[in-house]
């Protein structure tokens, strides 16, 4: 789920209206609350970090243009606004990749080698992007820093401001959340090597 957590309605209220007036703190304040929760689930849903900085990119400046353009209508749920604008985006990606494949007889092989495989590795993804949804942007963030992105848990520590003990407490409780989770699933790569 995309959320600042700690944003009330009244704090997105008057967010949207300083962007509004034109304040450029109030979008950089957007940007930095949701950047990342709009990342994590890109990542989550496309499986390719790269596809989803662009993602995040387009949504983040899709919810801005909007916002001053006054198409936010019930500023008190930005949140739900931005998780629609996400869902959106991320659907557009993966139907105009659909559109503008192009494979060559190799890649159709090999695509269409192993089906069964593909609908497990897509189910795998919708399930551990549903699992992220329900996470604080916190555990999010513990997540993305230290399996995304590759940061070491002293980095990630630093960076949230936290105990290198309450990061590695947070993340393996989390890996081993969603590991439980996940059971009938074979684990994908990401959560073979967060564990090792």
């Amino acid at each position: 789920m995309v959320t600042g957590e700690n944003t009330s309605a009244s704090q997105s209220e008057a967010l949207v209206a300083r962007i509004r007036s034109g304040e450029r703190a109030a979008e950089e304040e957007l940007v930095t609350l949701y950047r990342q929760p709009i990342f994590a689930i890109a990542a989550a849903r496309t499986g390719d970090r790269e596809a989803a900085r662009d993602l995040t990119q387009e949504v983040l400046i899709a919810v801005l243009k909007a916002t001053r353009n006054g198409q936010v209508r019930e500023s008190e749920k930005l949140t739900a606004f931005i998780q629609g604008t996400a869902r959106n985006l991320i659907n557009n990606y993966f139907r105009s990749r659909v559109r503008r494949a192009e494979f060559s007889l190799e890649t159709a092989g090999t695509l269409f080698s192993d089906p069964i495989g593909e609908l497990e590795a897509a189910e795998r993804r919708r399930l551990v992007g549903e699992e992220l949804r329900s996470y604080s942007v916190l555990d999010q963030q513990i997540l993305l820093f230290s399996l995304v992105d590759g940061h070491s848990l002293a980095e990630v520590a630093e960076r949230l401001k936290m105990s290198h003990e309450a990061v590695r407490a947070r993340k393996s409780r989390l890996v081993r959340k969603i590991t439980k989770s996940l059971t009938g699933c074979h684990r994908n790569r990401v959560w073979d090597h967060c564990t090792s």
